[in-house]
């Protein structure tokens, strides 16, 4: 919600304002109230509202030198006028300061309400072009401005400690804080968020986050932080891969970075792992998987181990593999299991059955291999947008990964994967030379989950960046 504060030297007219609008249902909340400019300077350094209500005509420094100053200070906060009849003249003047607009006394609700819905319009374009800012800066953080710019952002956002808290959530959905708290955020893909919050020390930062956690955030990972963007991608995944404990440990939870010596327990119990399914060993391997589930070594493991886990076992017995059949990405393994516990128990069901062949009669049915792949490429097409996979494919059609990636190679002569891209590459363009849409959402309208990823994937297949791209495209068609 966007912070207001009101200013007047009638206590009246401060509680009138206060009371008689529907704050909430705008937007807003009232953070303060200051009967003189002098006091509304100082309350504007100290809660840096984002919407100022000030009287035209006050005792002491005048509203129109007060409307000056703030604009000197913040020039994105949102000014009001508040005036009766007879100072209409200075409300003229004061429109030449860049206020938003004025309400006459006595208040009009509707009338306040409009310009709440102009002021946060404003406030939330100004909010989008700070966080492309800021995924442009994490994106290059090598280039000549991009320090001072990202100590601007955070600046403008009220952090200016040397050390700020850094936050990845993982989930849909956009973390809140105390109304005190400083921050800045951004999405970094449909279900990944980054904060960067001042905070005194971790009781306080625990104190600003929402309890219980809002609904559809999984996980948190937190570390603290310099105030350099060099660097700062790494810490991101630091915390992402934190954030993702929720699904080893099964619970909604904050997860703090220790600075600790690495334990290599993980690493000695996924080589013992490799090995026994390499040789066959599958009663070694099961019990390996058992070991794994201990509490103490649960502890050891991040979500990088369990996608390799789940690599490692999962194509013991295939015939053939490819890059298709294997899991890369944290959200496909959470696609196919809500929790570590419940995908050891499906890989340990999977060693016990022992190899699964690929079916040889699939392979010489033809006609019924062109006419299902027609349907999945439809299926495809249409779903896109959506987290799909080769897995979740393969479920659908009820048949074989390995069988699904083949068939891929065979008639269309590409990977899955490459044939997957390509239709979203396809209407990535379509959206970036047709539409203002911000790459972020061009991201996450195309099925991308990640930004970065999908800027990395873009640069790759057109040697351009999705920016460059966007504007070597404005007034012409495709290659």
């Amino acid at each position: 919600m966007y912070k207001v504060l009101l200013v007047d030297d009638e206590n009246l007219v401060l509680k009138s304002l206060a009371a008689g609008v529907d704050w909430k249902k705008s937007g807003f909340y009232v953070a303060g109230k200051a009967n003189n400019a002098t006091q509304a300077l100082e309350l504007i350094q100290e809660l840096q509202p984002h919407v100022v209500f000030t009287d035209i005509r006050m005792p002491g420094l005048s509203g129109l030198e007060l409307i000056k100053q703030i604009k000197e200070l913040d020039k994105h906060i949102q000014i009001i006028v508040i005036s009766g009849y007879a100072e209409f003249a200075y409300v003229q003047k004061s429109l030449n300061y860049g206020v938003l607009g004025y309400c006459l006394k006595p208040f009009d609700d509707h009338e306040i309400h409009t310009l709440l819905q102009t002021a946060a319009g404003n406030l939330d374009e100004i909010k989008h072009k700070r966080e492309g800012k800021l995924l442009e800066l994490l994106d290059d953080p090598a280039a000549a401005w991009a320090q001072s710019a990202f100590h601007d952002i955070l600046a403008d956002a009220g952090i200016t400690s040397d050390k700020v808290y850094l936050l990845v959530s993982v989930g849909k959905g956009r973390l809140t804080f105390l109304a005190e708290t400083h921050y800045a955020g951004i999405n970094l893909g449909y279900a990944r968020s980054v904060y960067w919050v001042q905070a005194s020390n971790r009781d306080a930062l625990s104190a600003a986050l929402p309890s219980p956690l809002p609904d559809g955030i999984l996980g948190i990972g937190i570390l603290q932080a310099d105030r350099n963007v060099e660097g700062m991608m790494q810490l991101i995944e630091q915390c992402t891969v934190r954030a993702w404990d929720f699904f080893i440990h099964n619970r909604r939870d904050l997860y703090w970075e220790e600075s600790q010596t690495k334990d290599d327990t993980a690493a000695l119990l996924i080589r013992k792992l490799e090995r026994a399914v390499v040789k066959s060993e599958f009663a070694l391997a099961g019990a390996l998987l058992d070991e794994m589930c201990l509490p103490s070594n649960k502890q050891c493991l991040s979500i990088y181990h369990t996608l390799r886990i789940y690599n490692i076992v999962y194509f013991h017995s295939a015939s053939h593999t490819s890059e298709d059949d294997y899991i890369f990405s944290k959200e496909q393994l959470y696609h196919l299991f809500p929790s570590f516990d419940q995908m050891m128990d499906s890989l340990k069901e999977s060693l016990n059955d022992g190899p699964l062949p690929i079916s040889a009669s699939r392979a010489a049915e033809g006609e019924t291999e062109h006419a299902n792949l027609k349907e999945i490429i439809k299926y495809m097409h249409e779903n896109y947008r959506n987290h799909i996979s080769i897995q979740s494919i393969s479920r659908i059609f009820y048949l074989h990964p390995n069988y699904l990636s083949q068939l891929f190679k065979r008639e269309i002569k590409v990977t899955f994967t490459e044939y997957l891209t390509n239709v979203r590459l396809k209407e990535a363009k379509n959206l970036l030379r047709t539409t203002n849409l911000p790459i972020g959402e061009v991201a996450e309208t195309i099925g991308f989950r990640d930004y970065f990823y999908f800027t990395r994937i873009f640069k790759k297949n057109t040697q351009q960046t999705p920016k460059q791209y966007r504007m070597l495209s404005i007034g012409g068609g495709e290659e």
